[in-house]
């Protein structure tokens, strides 16, 4: 997934460093968890002494740096610093558990890692470069990394099929698979993002979402810095405290992004009856489609929810107006530019205007694959359409209504959940002869898992023990909310289970 260094693409280019000459003191970041500050000169420069001390650790041209780290603007000088050097930017979901860390480890082989001091313990780092970052703290291993590394002024060349982003996602198969990001996908998503959000030098993006995630890191956040606007970064995400920062008119958020849950708990807070928005233009929900209830309740603010539909494979799927959001109930939108988008069956059919199918994609925005899975990468993919497993129908109008998803995967407060992970667990416990597992709706979360297990002949449970086991196996939000016993679970003539079924008796 390299290109030769001599496959130099002008395309991409050290657009920060432009930004620091061309609005030096126009403001870049604002941490708003350290109350730090920085104008885009300020970046520029810390970037620049960062990649220097990334090159003293050993990092190059093609290598993988692994971060494990909270909310925070340093995250957007990491990813800028990896790219001077060439190297791919893989950010990594800090609430795993340590087997899930160490398998993400053994698969990527990153040649350094950047880890916060908090999650030292739950990653074993002897045998990889380690520098250490404390938040705030001016006396970290980060922090005087930059502060005695000389500048990388230079901007490694690259091709458009370089890898410069490796996100991990949670697999159907129960093992994380690396998703590739490219320069051709990171320029797609810019000029996407700029054109539909109508971002510019003015803008201030308010980011929530957590930054290992596609959504958290790019939904207007990148694209705000590639046409020199001022990104504001929660450490982390209170429903208070968001809304404070929306209605702060010094502040003036122009866009923000999250999931259906957290408007849904700013919409549930007393201050939300008396709280206005006066600058912001732009609230992308995704990771759900929002429910009509939830778009109507905001809309009552004077501020209409705008739905998306996107994945880690491919971030910039859809659009739509906030005008045409109210008026077409359950719609996430059409065809972005760059973006081709069909319902088709399991033979690459395309299927006419209101039939439920599979949703394929293809453009250059769309992954190419998944890192070291050639398998996988194949299978994902009919004619040059990417699959992407979710279940949906296009109207008339070419607007996309998500139906279901194909696989079995549920979402519970904006995190994908793949059953067949947590089945994985729980069907090693000794008690346990089969195990389910079910989303089922939360007023909280969306949705949370529900155990559906058969017991071995004479054994006996506790089902809070059970999920207590689960602790520290895999991360806090797999684990089943609730365990129902059963003689028996629905299967197919196959053997396979009956998943539907299931979801109509217990969910």
């Amino acid at each position: 997934m390299t290109a030769a260094p001599s496959a130099f693409e002008p395309l991409i280019t050290d657009w920060l460093g432009h930004a620091a000459k061309i609005y030096p003191d126009h403001l870049a970041l604002i941490d708003l968890a350290t109350s730090r500050r920085f104008t885009y000169r300020q970046m520029f420069e810390r970037v620049s002494r960062l990649a220097g001390a990334l090159t003293k650790l050993g990092l190059k041209r093609s290598d993988r740096v692994m971060i494990v780290a909270r909310n925070s603007t340093d995250i957007y000088e990491m990813m800028f610093a990896a790219w001077r050097l060439g190297a791919a930017f893989m950010l990594t979901n800090w609430r795993l558990a340590p087997p899930e860390l160490a398998e993400i480890l053994n698969d990527a082989e990153p040649a350094l890692i950047i880890i916060d001091e908090e999650f030292a313990h739950s990653i074993d780092c002897k045998n990889t470069p380690v520098l250490r970052r404390k938040p705030g703290d001016s006396h970290s291993e980060y922090e005087r990394a930059i502060a005695d590394s000389p500048p990388r002024l230079d901007f490694a060349a690259q091709s458009l099929d370089d890898l410069n982003v490796l996100l991990y996602t949670s697999g159907t198969t129960g093992r994380p698979k690396g998703v590739i990001g490219t320069w051709r996908m990171t320029l797609t998503m810019l000029l996407q993002s700029s054109i539909s959000a109508r971002l510019g030098p003015g803008c201030v993006t308010l980011t929530a979402a957590p930054l290992f995630h596609t959504a958290g890191l790019n939904s207007f956040a990148t694209p705000t810095l590639h046409v020199g606007g001022t990104l504001a970064v929660m450490g982390q995400w209170q429903p208070e405290a968001c809304l404070d920062l929306l209605a702060d008119p010094n502040l003036a958020v122009t866009h923000t992004l999250g999931v259906p849950t957290q408007f849904i708990a700013m919409a549930q807070h007393p201050k939300f009856a008396r709280v206005k928005f006066p600058s912001l233009r732009t609230a992308g929900v995704g990771g759900a489609p929002p429910t009509e209830d939830l778009m109507d309740t905001w809309a009552a603010k004077g501020l209409a929810l705008v739905p998306g539909y996107g994945m880690t494979e491919a971030f910039g799927v859809t659009s739509i107006t906030a005008t045409e959001a109210r008026a077409k109930p359950g719609a996430v939108g059409r065809a972005q530019i760059f973006m081709q988008l069909r319902i088709a069956d399991d033979d690459g059919n395309e299927l006419p205007s209101g039939t439920v199918g599979e949703i394929q994609l293809k453009g250059p925005g769309v992954t190419p694959g998944y890192w070291k899975q050639p398998v996988l990468t194949a299978e994902a993919f009919i004619d040059g359409w990417f699959r992407t497993g979710d279940m949906g129908h296009m109207d008339s109008d070419g607007l996309l209504y998500v139906a279901d998803r194909k696989k079995d995967m549920f979402i519970s407060g904006g995190e994908n959940v793949y059953p067949v992970e947590i089945e994985n667990l729980m069907a090693g416990f000794p008690e346990i002869a089969h195990v389910a597992i079910i989303g089922v709706p939360d007023p909280t979360w969306g949705e949370v898992g529900r155990a559906v297990i058969v017991l071995r002949p004479g054994a006996a449970i506790d089902t809070a023990e059970i999920l207590m086991r689960c602790r520290g196996k895999i991360a806090p939000y797999k684990i089943p909310k609730s365990i129902v016993v059963v003689t028996k679970l629905p299967l197919s003539a196959q053997g396979k289970v009956l998943k539907t079924e299931l979801r109509r008796r217990h969910g």
